[in-house]
């Protein structure tokens, strides 16, 4: 099948996608699991199950295609922070390009680099199935509804993540600088469209979620099955995520404590916190609204994925070698040893290493992030088949006591931040009350709790702050020597506050707006 009879064309390859050389690759060329024929367009509801297999497939990504998910999106948010940097002494090169920050010009953004290809293919395979009249609507319309809502949500999501990753936050300048485009029917494969503000941006955005929700049609189950799609709770915390990021605290209060108090999520308890990252925890769903799920080798991003890269490259126990590409900080390991009863310790490991130089590199101290490690039972344990959490019911505590501290609510803030603390120590010490909570006691707690799931710049981003990873040879750590311009980075006020769209995306569409050049 080839790929410009794809989904929306099929996929329709926005503003010149076509012309790059990933859509021609084996996983875009795949039938039936990942699309239709556009000139049979979606014909059925089968058809349109189909379409929405692809879609969530090109969030996922695959080992030819990781911009989005599958890699690269993940590890610009953490890299770019001062909790998690790249292994410079032992990695493969994969996320340094983020770490260091040493790029001046659009071509630097290629296409292994920049998130930009995925979202909008995303986008394009939603549109398709929101644009479907399928033959047999009146006998499957709960499904055809179910279907449409996940693809609003679908859209919303990637238009979220590209106006976040490209545009100005919105506190910015309260949303007047360019976000992303905003695409809301399908296109040809060569259509040439122009970036939104990042305020109509977020009207879009909010429309699409809101317009899921009401919808009535997305599920509200929490079993295995259902984590791997987009369900009504994940919709609504997706709300949450975006009225914080947006600053409108009382709608992100809102729809956080609606899934807190509504939906059958539950919090990890200390006990059930590290054995609920495999695959296979017993407790797992009670806190995993959304995630990224792997079933076999035909769906998996392999040596390519986000999780591969995260363990020590070297073998354990039979597993095949990871690239150890990220590590904590040596700051980030300070604050999580600053609490030994805090059970989040142990999902961060020390080298296994035959060769001492490595395993010692790091002092000694646990610095490999275990969040991702797979199925439990497998034998091995191997790290390609982690699913990988898009939103835990934790964030929704935190955007809790965030929001209802902003609007002065400190009795309220603390109770959320207080169960937060509760389920992950023992150390009674370590709560708040009304008189003692601050912003900055949230934030860390927010860092200690999200840490490698994607966060970190995102949040530092959208309330102004200034990242610092080390400011004299003194508090180094175990950091690479950088440029001043990576050592600290003044969000608001830094010339590489936001990263320069492809210029493969640039010379196919000359007209979009670009970033201002480093």
């Amino acid at each position: 099948m080839r790929y410009s009879k794809y989904i929306a064309g099929l996929t329709f390859c926005l503003m010149g996608l076509a012309t790059m050389s990933s859509c021609s690759n084996d996983w875009i060329d795949q039938s039936p699991s990942n699309g239709v024929n556009a000139e049979g367009a979606i014909k059925t509801t089968e058809d349109m199950n189909t379409a929405r297999v692809g879609m969530y497939a090109a969030l996922k990504g695959n080992s030819n295609m990781t911009d989005y998910y599958g890699r690269n999106f993940l590890q610009y948010a953490e890299v770019r922070g001062e909790d998690v940097q790249y292994n410079y002494k032992y990695g493969s090169a994969r996320g340094e390009f983020y770490y260091s920050m040493e790029y001046t010009n659009p071509s630097d953004f290629t296409q292994s680099n920049a998130t930009w290809q995925s979202p909008l293919i995303v986008i394009g395979r939603a549109n398709r199935i929101l644009e479907a009249n399928v033959s047999d609507a009146e006998a499957n319309a709960q499904t055809v509804a179910k279907y449409k809502a996940e693809a609003l949500v679908a859209r919303a999501l990637c238009s979220f993540d590209l106006t976040r990753y490209y545009g100005k936050p919105y506190l910015q300048d309260n949303g007047a600088s360019w976000g992303a485009p905003i695409v809301t029917t399908s296109l040809e494969s060569n259509a040439q469209v122009l970036r939104s503000t990042v305020a109509d941006c977020y009207t879009q955005i909010i429309k699409d979620l809101e317009d899921a929700i009401s919808s009535g049609a997305l599920s509200k189950g929490t079993e295995a099955s259902d984590a791997a799609y987009f369900n009504y709770w994940f919709a609504e915390g997706l709300l949450s995520r975006v009225y914080l990021t947006k600053g409108d605290y009382t709608n992100a209060l809102k729809y956080a404590e609606d899934v807190i108090t509504k939906s059958p999520y539950k919090l990890w308890t200390r006990d059930q916190y590290v054995k609920s990252w495999y695959n296979d925890g017993a407790a797992r769903y009670n806190e995993v609204m959304f995630e990224f799920a792997v079933s076999s080798s035909q769906d998996w991003v392999d040596r390519e994925g986000y999780a591969y890269g995260l363990i020590e490259n070297t073998d354990v126990g039979g597993a095949p070698a990871g690239y150890g590409d990220l590590v904590i900080t040596k700051s980030f390991s300070d604050m999580l040893l600053s609490d030994p009863a805090d059970i989040r310790n142990d999902v961060v490991v020390k080298a296994t290493s035959s060769n001492e130089k490595k395993a010692n590199i790091f002092g000694g101290r646990a610095v490999y992030i275990n969040k991702f490690p797979g199925i439990s039972t497998s034998s091995p344990v191997d790290s390609r088949y982690a699913n990988i959490p898009l939103m835990r019911l934790s964030e929704m505590y935190l955007n809790a006591a965030e929001a209802a501290f902003n609007l002065g609510q400190k009795e309220k803030a603390a109770q959320y931040l207080n169960a937060i603390i509760s389920h992950r120590t023992t150390d009674d010490s370590k709560l708040v009350t009304a008189a003692n909570i601050t912003a900055n006691r949230i934030y860390i707690e927010r860092r200690k709790e999200l840490f490698g799931e994607g966060h970190r710049y995102f949040d530092a981003l959208r309330r102004g702050e200034k990242v610092v990873r080390y400011e004299s040879a003194d508090d180094r750590g175990w950091h690479n020597i950088l440029n001043s311009d990576a050592q600290v980075i003044d969000t608001w006020r830094s010339k590489k506050e936001l990263p320069l769209i492809p210029e493969y995306e640039v010379d196919a569409n000359p007209n979009i707006q670009q970033n201002p050049l480093y």
